[in-house]
């Protein structure tokens, strides 16, 4: 393992290998992928171009670690496989395992994002009951993950009362359909103000349709897409 004060000299040496960025960018993808890196189109984040500039620049690679362990759990990355991406970039700069401290700062930042909010990601949505849209994204990410998106889909409904207290009475009764129709451990999770949905691979809609517009949404291919279309009802 290197010491804090060896970093400096891993910097020269991803120097000497390769000055630009945008290349070593590539080898570390290209190596992660080589070791297990599960899904290719998310292994870009921003928090990787801050460790390749810590690296280079030999200073703040602590730093640069945890911000990449937090962003690696907020995609639903485990912790041994972003290790083992961590692992690839300092195979680059010619060293068999990272340093600890970067190894301990790279477990600091996944645990503060990984599991300071589960008890948040998992709660239930106060006034329905159903999940929120955080533990959504959780459960979206598992499933890319374990590459079986394609055999889900969201079942939505919307409700189109316009009066608040109509509206609220109206996602209760969707809410508890939704229970009704969906029994058997699928995701049940609230989107905004007048939708409820379910992650399914079944998708049932006939006891949905007088509760309010139903829609059977397919996953697209890419986990960003998915957040993407989140984002458009939340």
């Amino acid at each position: 393992m290197y010491r804090e004060e060896e970093w400096r000299s891993l910097a020269g040496a991803a120097q000497h290998m390769d000055d630009d960025t945008q290349d070593l960018r590539a080898q570390w993808r290209e190596g992660s992928l080589a070791t297990g890196w599960a899904m290719p189109d998310d292994w870009w984040t921003p928090a990787v171009e801050q460790a390749i500039k810590a690296v280079n620049r030999g200073h703040g690679l602590t730093r640069a670690c945890m911000a990449l362990g937090d962003a690696r759990a907020r995609a639903g990355v485990g912790i041994a496989e972003g290790m083992t991406d961590l692992a690839a970039l300092f195979r680059l700069l010619g060293g068999a395992d990272p340093p600890l401290a970067a190894l301990r700062s790279f477990a600091t930042g996944w645990a503060e994002a990984g599991f300071a909010p589960i008890g948040e990601l998992r709660c239930e949505d106060p006034l329905t009951g159903l999940v929120s849209v955080a533990y959504l994204r959780t459960r979206l990410a598992e499933i890319y993950r374990e590459g079986t998106a394609r055999l889900h889909c969201l079942v939505v409904v919307t409700v189109t009362v316009a009066d608040t207290w109509e509206r609220v009475a109206a996602l209760l009764h969707v809410a508890a359909l939704l229970r009704e129709v969906f029994p058997l451990g699928d995701t049940l999770v609230r989107l905004g103000h007048d939708r409820a949905a379910a992650l399914t691979t079944r998708p049932r809609t006939r006891r949905l349709r007088d509760a309010g517009v139903v829609e059977i949404v397919a996953l697209p291919d890419r986990y960003r897409d998915a957040l993407a279309t989140l984002s458009l009802w939340t």
